[in-house]
């Protein structure tokens, strides 16, 4: 049983490790909001909205393996963490990094290695202070980040 638990454990782990997005949130006033809505209730705008309302903080979030759609929910639960009412999504990008070739320095592997040195003519250190001179997998494959940002923003209620 205690196996079974562990073995949970880790999964479960391993689950929320995968599943981590970068948030950073641009707070556009000073003032705090407690949630007047729901979870389910906050709205999702591809434009600004008619009646009055004032900007809370833009939001941004990223991730390499999340879906656009998982994204949009991780904004939508830091929107109602913040007491927004609406988001007014933004256009979707993704950042494609392009990684360089594998680095290799200089002494120990091309024409500088040949050369005198503490082991004499034609040898070179065996051994490396770089840790990525033995880097193994796709070193030269892009990362590609998806990004969704949107404006965090809360409707005015006029008391008259």
């Amino acid at each position: 049983m205690a196996r079974l638990c562990r073995h949970g454990m880790i999964f479960s782990l391993s689950l929320a490790v995968m599943g981590c997005a970068s948030i950073r949130v641009e707070h556009l006033t000073e003032e705090t909001f407690v949630p007047r809505r729901a979870m389910s209730q906050i709205e999702w705008l591809n434009q600004e909205p008619i009646g009055p309302y004032f900007e809370v903080a833009r939001l941004v979030v990223s991730s390499a393996n999340l879906s656009l759609e998982s994204l949009r929910h991780t904004l939508l639960d830091k929107a109602h963490a913040l007491g927004a009412d609406a988001l007014i999504g933004e256009i979707p990008i993704e950042m494609v990094t392009r990684v360089g070739s594998p680095y290799f320095e200089p002494g120990l592997i091309g024409p500088s290695g040949a050369a005198f040195g503490l082991y004499g003519y034609g040898w070179y250190t065996p051994y490396s202070s770089n840790p990525y001179i033995l880097t193994q997998g796709a070193t030269d494959q892009p990362r590609i980040d998806h990004v969704l940002s949107a404006i965090a923003i809360r409707y005015r209620q006029d008391l008259n």
